[in-house]
């Protein structure tokens, strides 16, 4: 998507408060050898994949700690680990009768 200046965006980073995917063991294992929370983890490998993240909360303490994900970074083990826990479930659908362009459908292979 790159070579077409298309940026990525991930829609609701942190599975919008799914607490499987904020409680799960190999997230809560990655976090604490970083001393990060499981959303900061999150939130890093969306990054370290070139995807631009945008997470929502109304919590000050929340939006303060969204933001410090800048001071380190997962390793490549962590990364094929993150990777490695799609299930292929989406935690948002598509409203009834929305039309997906098929040149969307084939860049986002590239991502899944």
């Amino acid at each position: 998507m790159k070579q077409h200046r298309i940026l990525h965006e991930a829609w609701g980073p942190l599975g919008q408060g799914n607490k499987a995917l904020l409680e799960h063991p190999v997230l809560q294992q990655i976090a604490g050898r970083h001393q990060k929370s499981v959303a900061q983890v999150i939130l890093r490998w969306h990054l370290q994949r070139g995807i631009i993240v945008i997470p929502k909360s109304s919590n000050p303490q929340r939006i303060r700690e969204n933001s410090e994900i800048f001071d380190f970074a997962l390793t490549g083990e962590d990364m094929v680990k993150i990777a490695g826990l799609d299930t292929r479930t989406r935690y948002a659908t598509n409203p009834a009768g929305y039309i997906i362009h098929p040149l969307y459908n084939k860049l986002m292979k590239m991502f899944l």
